[in-house]
């Protein structure tokens, strides 16, 4: 059977060590507590962002690809293309071709400018996270001088 945490006896000494009598050090480690907290939504929201990158990152490797195989019709291009086709008919097919090519690379761009930004709130989520972690190690630091002050002597 677990036992039931103790609790203040009476009005708090922030200077006593005595049991049921350190409402001080509840505070501190609820703090610590809700650091730790906020640094794992951080960290969580982090990888979820990082995860949208790579997604994001896929996408645009797609529409290069897309972009790689669009064909250009050449007089020898040896395209499956039905019958001879004379000069207007592949300029006209061309002409098609690199209006696709230009779509595909501007929806690309936007994609780009969108992992870009991403990118940004990656890193903005990142120092978040440092900083979080920075103020958890000096609130442990600080207590280990003061437990270090009252146990010497």
């Amino acid at each position: 059977m677990p036992t039931p945490p103790v609790t203040p006896t009476g009005p708090a000494d922030p200077t006593s060590l005595a049991p049921g009598d350190y409402t001080s050090t509840v505070i501190l480690n609820r703090i610590f507590s809700l650091i730790l907290t906020m640094i794992t939504a951080l960290q969580d929201a982090t990888a979820a962002q990082a995860n949208r990158l790579t997604f994001l990152g896929t996408w645009q490797n797609s529409y290069t690809q897309l972009n790689a195989e669009i064909p250009t019709f050449t007089q020898t291009s040896g395209s499956s293309f039905p019958g001879n086709m004379n000069t207007s008919q592949r300029g006209q097919l061309n002409q098609l071709n690199t209006t696709l090519s230009t779509t595909v690379q501007n929806r690309q761009s936007v994609v780009s400018d969108a992992a870009k930004a991403l990118q940004s709130n990656v890193n903005q989520s990142n120092d978040a996270v440092n900083s979080q972690s920075t103020l958890g190690t000096s609130i442990l630091q600080e207590l280990s001088t003061l437990l270090s002050s009252i146990f010497k002597g």
